[in-house]
């Protein structure tokens, strides 16, 4: 019989010992405790948690206990098949117990002082004073990591788990990582989203997101005052680069839908913004106006985000990331477009061998490209994997799909960019295409 675990999917805690069950192959019973509801506080929640916090979980024998660090070293050592994740070994097993409690008495009250305030005291921003204590922490992380990979040495452990829930949600809500201050810490948090066990706290912390977004002024999440426009038809891969970078950065976008089929790309008004009617076209909050997404998504990050780590000011590493978009424009899309244009001029209904070679090629290329690599640019998520991965995603999902034993490399990449937060603006649009392209040909795979 599995074990129990209360929970509410937001929070950190709770997502650590998720993906710490994830990792060990353990399969939980989740029950969802509906705080707003005051359901900890009810006599049977407090009966099992007298400290009515989640997560509490409760073993096939009906032992009980409180506590994501506790619960996450017991799992382990009564679950796992090993105890690499914690260790036996008296001084390897020191060092993850004192990350584990940095994490509890250092970095989560950091995480706390600001949250907490926010959901009950009606507070709107985050100040100065939360940004440094934030930092505070990054930098002690960034010395515990300097010559290792994880964070209690060269041994990933539950401690990784416990600190990437936390550092996530400071990351991607409050205080992104500069990656030119801490280098060691933004490849740590790359290296632990690219873990198969890091889906466990995509969800969460989605929903960890969207409960502070509501409860604060937009501004205080984003850099402009006003937000800029982005003309947009979701089903389009390069819009959906554009969204999966905007939203990778923080920045909201206000977004105008272009019905391609009823000509609005042809109007005066929207001609007089781009002469060649494509979307999207960006229309920035001064008035500034530039289409085609790979000028878009890195004109973006250049103005608002909040460090370079997705399109690096060094010159030799924005090469290569250059060489990938212009890889991507004029070499993977144009496969893409060589089977759907027909499709919508032509009536063509068919995916033809020649197409499928075709798309297969530029599979190959990709495979290279990532070969030692976890991201296409080298070893750095970068505004390249966002333009690729909507083309390749539409091209796997919709046309041919990725032969895992031909392209391994590819094929974790993609699972690696899908497991990504910001992966979900990819999703509807995508749908969205799938959906268009199935309703005018006949012999798609899926």
């Amino acid at each position: 019989m599995a074990p129990t675990v209360y929970l509410i999917y937001a929070s950190p805690p709770v997502r650590a010992v998720l993906m710490t069950a994830k990792a060990i192959g353990l399969t939980l019973t989740e029950k969802q405790v509906n705080l707003l509801a005051g359901d900890h506080l009810k006599p049977e929640y407090l009966k099992l948690n007298p400290q009515h916090t989640v997560p509490t979980l409760v073993d096939d024998d009906g032992f009980t206990i409180w506590d994501s660090h506790v619960i996450i070293t017991y799992l382990v050592s009564k679950y796992a098949k090993n105890d690499a994740l914690y260790p036996k070994d008296l001084k390897k097993r020191a060092v993850v117990d004192q990350r584990l409690h940095f994490e509890s008495g250092f970095v989560f009250p950091r995480l706390a002082a600001i949250s907490r305030p926010i959901f009950f005291e009606g507070k709107k921003t985050i100040n100065q004073k939360d940004k440094e204590s934030v930092c505070e922490a990054y930098g002690f992380l960034e010395t515990f990591l300097n010559g290792h990979q994880w964070v209690a040495g060269d041994f990933i452990s539950v401690a990784d788990y416990s600190l990437v829930s936390v550092i996530s949600s400071l990351n991607y809500i409050m205080v992104p990582i500069d990656a030119g201050k801490y280098p060691n810490l933004h490849a740590w948090l790359q290296r632990m989203e690219g873990r198969p066990e890091y889906a466990a706290n995509v969800k969460g912390l989605e929903d960890y997101s969207k409960l502070l977004k509501s409860k604060m002024h937009s501004a205080s999440l984003t850099k402009p005052d006003m937000a800029p426009t982005v003309y947009v038809t979701h089903a389009s891969p390069p819009v959906r680069a554009v969204l999966i970078t905007a939203k990778a950065i923080g920045l909201a976008v206000a977004e105008k839908e272009v019905n391609l089929f009823a000509g609005e790309h042809l109007k005066p008004e929207y001609l007089k913004l781009n002469p060649q009617h494509t979307v999207p076209t960006l229309v920035d909050d001064d008035g500034f106006t530039i289409w085609d997404s790979h000028a878009i998504i890195t004109y973006l990050v250049s103005k608002y985000a909040n460090n370079d780590a997705l399109y690096p000011k060094d010159l030799k590493k924005r090469a290569v990331v250059d060489q990938r978009l212009h890889f991507e424009s004029g070499f993977v899309t144009p496969r893409l477009g060589a089977v759907v244009l027909p499709v919508y001029l032509e009536g063509k209904k068919t995916i033809t061998e020649q197409d499928k070679e075709r798309i297969c090629e530029a599979y190959a290329f990709l495979e290279t490209f990532l070969n030692g690599h976890q991201w296409v640019a080298g070893d750095f998520i970068s505004v390249a994997d966002y333009s690729l991965v909507a083309i390749i995603s539409s091209l796997h999902y919709i046309l041919v799909p990725i032969d895992e034993e031909k392209y391994p490399n590819l094929q974790a990449w993609l699972k690696r960019m899908e497991g990504r937060p910001e992966y979900e603006a990819n999703v509807k649009g995508l749908e969205d295409y799938r959906q268009l392209l199935k309703s005018k040909m006949t012999n798609l795979p899926c």
